[in-house]
């Protein structure tokens, strides 16, 4: 190694350990709490609710009560969450603090992205200087690209491991099918198994490159190197069936969903010119991307040149790049696509352009620096706002301008990552001084999610978009010219038994200002509005009783059937395992059937007598 380029590896390490601590500050990492970004409450909640889980019951889901009226935790929904779980399930039980362990899968994702890259050009065989620069591009596009912020500043860490992983996957599969070695095909027997249990779109991700690679050689390889594509399947297969199973057993709960990240072939302009159309469409983050720009131009010189050579790697990495910028900005087009919110696929197509985009780039330095000392000052100078504007969301005490503060602050993933914040413990506070006689309906989805794992209330609430059926019981779910926000909110708030109501920035007027419902509590936490629903309700919609409410069950104490009936009904979501058991030495048998309900399709728990209604029974699911 030259003294230059050993020179370059330490100011890009050194670049690449700042950022991390900037980041991800270890007092926050190390802290008492997860990281306070959206889907990483969601995710922490999943963790919390399926360790219980897996200890008293030994399964991968559960019936929880506690969430949306009842709904199946570990089932569909957190599918992206699996290798995470793991990780910090793993590091629990070896005594390490459960939200420490949470915090430490990001950490070691963000040390090892740059680091993958760089794995991925050397199994490309690009020369050291280019591998070099594909680390650095490695630390600049994990952090400053918005949609790579945006996936972990916002939560969604699992499928930026995963799209880390993949491109090191398409790389040893190239290197296999053209080389035939065992140690590659060893690594893509570890690495294709990883990589989908880290986030199920990395099937997405690699399923036309590698089936392109494999048949484009099929004909030509040994017996021992289609074992090793086919074993890699069939162990990624395996390495999932623990959630793919009951997912597909349950398949008929999905609601497919289609209303984020639908990024239309025009979205290749407005991210060119840095645009920020519709943040549904490319997260709420300021669209700054140059460097996206960059090294997928700089990409396509690397594969131009390697055509020209000829140069089998321009089959993989055109491949892999087309079909990601297809799947990008085309994806949404596609019906099937449109249910992986395709937009996300940019953060896998910028960390392969970064890959690709190396060997170009050193190239170009040679001819850079046949321009003369004037030309290069000028182009610094032109470039040096755009570079200031690439760097200043992310690191925002360099802006002259007061950062923004409060909600409207917490809406845009920071790139630097901080705890849950002060006024959801004031949530938390306000609800302990609050009788618990029905559930708490919560706005912001993220606070939703906090409460649910933070305390023992019913939330209504949490991540919106669920794709099941038992979203339909979170009136935030539905657009804002729905019924249920107007003539039909008293039905609404009797139907789930909402006590009491949980309200944050953007407010809805549409039902805070129903005062003949709802009895004003003042604002806690600097920015939630407190409310206590006047009228009095139950957790039965016929019949009555003392409900207890636990994983897996509902107990049912004091039974009484609604009138002229040996039956009463429990607004609680049914489910199909749900079966009832009389208590011991109860009169009576009893049995589960699905009370129909015109506005949600999961319908609530009915249990008949058998002939007569126990007095004493739980339902409880069974698997």
């Amino acid at each position: 190694m030259s003294p230059t380029l050993r020179r370059c590896w330490l100011a890009l390490v050194a670049l690449h350990l700042v950022m991390l601590v900037y980041v991800l500050p270890p007092t926050v990492v190390f802290g008492d709490s997860p990281f306070g970004g959206p889907d990483y409450q969601t995710h922490y909640q999943h963790t919390t609710t399926l360790l219980n889980v897996h200890a008293e019951f030994g399964h991968a889901w559960a019936y929880d009560p506690f969430l949306l009226a009842g709904h199946p935790s570990g089932l569909i929904f957190d599918v992206d969450n699996k290798l995470h779980f793991a990780f910090t399930s793993g590091l629990w039980r070896l005594g390490v603090p459960l939200p420490v362990a949470f915090n430490l899968f990001t950490l070691l994702a963000a040390a090892l992205a740059p680091v993958l890259l760089w794995l991925t050009a050397r199994l490309l065989r690009q020369p050291p200087a280019a591998r070099a620069v594909v680390f650095g591009l490695g630390v600049l596009a994990w952090n400053f690209d918005p949609t790579v912020r945006f996936c972990y500043g916002g939560g969604m860490i699992s499928f930026a491991t995963a799209s880390c992983l993949c491109v090191v996957v398409v790389a040893a599969m190239h290197r296999l099918m053209d080389e035939q070695r065992r140690g590659f095909g060893v690594a893509l027997l570890l690495l294709l198994p990883l990589a989908l249990r880290t986030h199920v779109w990395s099937f997405a991700i690699l399923v036309l490159p590698l089936t392109g690679l494999y048949l484009r050689s099929w004909s030509k390889v040994q017996v021992r190197t289609h074992l090793f594509v086919w074993g890699a399947a069939l162990l990624g297969l395996l390495a999932n069936l623990d959630w793919l199973v009951p997912a597909l057993a349950h398949r008929a709960l999905i609601v497919p969903s289609a209303g984020l990240g639908q990024a239309t072939p025009d979205y290749l302009l407005w991210d060119f010119v840095e645009l920020l159309v519709d943040p549904k469409r490319t997260g709420f983050v300021i669209q700054r991307t140059v460097l996206r720009a960059l090294v997928v131009a700089a990409a396509c010189g690397t594969l131009w040149a390697w055509r020209r050579e000829p140069d089998g790697r321009s089959f993989a990495g055109g491949l892999t790049l087309a079909w990601l910028l297809g799947l990008t900005y085309f994806g949404a087009l596609v019906p099937v696509i449109q249910a992986t919110e395709p937009y996300r696929f940019a953060v896998p197509l910028t960390l392969w352009a970064s890959v690709l985009a190396g060997p170009w780039l050193v190239a170009s330095a040679g001819q850079l620096r046949a321009l003369s000392r004037g030309l290069l000052l000028l182009l610094a100078v032109l470039l040096l706002p755009r570079l200031y504007q690439q760097i200043m969301p992310v690191v925002p005490e360099l802006s002259p301008v007061a950062p923004l503060t409060g909600q409207a602050a917490r809406n845009l993933p920071s790139a630097r990552l901080g705890g849950v914040v002060d006024d959801f413990k004031a949530v938390v506070t306000w609800l302990k001084g609050q009788p618990d006689r029905g559930r708490v309906l919560v706005q912001y989805a993220s606070l939703g999610e906090y409460l649910r794992w933070a305390t023992d209330r019913q939330i209504l609430g949490g991540f919106h978009d669920r794709r099941q059926i038992f979203q339909e019981a979170d009136i935030f779910y539905f657009p804002i010219e729905d019924p249920r926000f107007t003539t039909g909110l008293a039905d609404y708030l009797e139907r789930y038994n909402v006590s009491h109501v949980v309200m944050t920035y953007p407010y809805l007027p549409e039902i805070e200002r129903r005062s003949d419902l709802l009895a004003a509590g003042g604002i806690v936490g600097g920015i939630h509005r407190v409310y206590t629903v006047k009228r009095s309700g139950s957790y039965f919609a016929a019949g009555s009783g003392r409900v207890e409410a636990a994983l897996n069950r509902i107990t049912v104490h004091d039974a009484s059937p609604a009138p002229g009936t040996q039956s009463l009904t429990l607004r609680f979501h049914h489910m199909q395992e749900l079966q009832c058991r009389a208590a011991p030495g109860a009169a009576g048998a009893c049995r589960v059937e699905k009370a129909e309900l015109a506005e949600d399709a999961a319908g609530f728990v009915r249990v008949v007598g058998e002939p007569t209604l126990p007095r004493e029974f739980t339902v409880e699911l069974v698997y």
